[in-house]
């Protein structure tokens, strides 16, 4: 897994150090919230943490495959040729083993926009929260 500097600002834009906030997230310990899980997930990206997207995407959900090592190559190929230049939270709530977080994630590939928002649907199992799916927005700003 690449390294996450402990002492730098974290990714996900929380505005603390990632030593606080995703590192031990992606280093294995469950993730607390649907929230904690998402940031860890856009920081998984921004690093090229692949192991921690596949290890936290729900196996019925369209992101999934039983092919690792095809996926792994998927995600690190996607992940080297994408900026992930900030997240914003604009919701989040759990309800028992379900949760939603809304949010919105500013990327590009060279000069191209891939900003995007969406509603993000998670499921908790064996104390783990896991991503579903999510209905998707293009586009810049929210």
């Amino acid at each position: 897994m690449p390294r996450l500097p402990a002492n730098q600002p974290c990714p996900c834009g929380s505005g603390r150090r990632a030593k606080g906030c995703c590192g031990p997230v992606l280093a294995g310990d469950p993730a607390p919230t649907p929230e904690a899980l998402m940031r860890s997930r856009f920081t998984a990206y921004a690093t090229g943490a692949v192991g921690h997207l596949m290890r936290t995407c729900a196996p019925e959900g369209p992101h999934f495959s039983a092919d690792a090592a095809s996926w792994r190559a998927d995600l690190t190929a996607w992940c080297d040729a994408v900026t992930f230049d900030g997240l914003a939270v604009l919701a989040s709530s759990e309800d028992g083993e379900r949760g939603t977080v809304t949010f919105h994630a500013r990327l590009h590939r060279g000069t191209e926009d891939l900003s995007f928002g969406e509603t993000s649907r998670f499921v908790k199992r064996d104390g783990r929260w896991l991503y579903v799916d999510g209905d998707v927005t293009p586009g810049g700003a929210p």
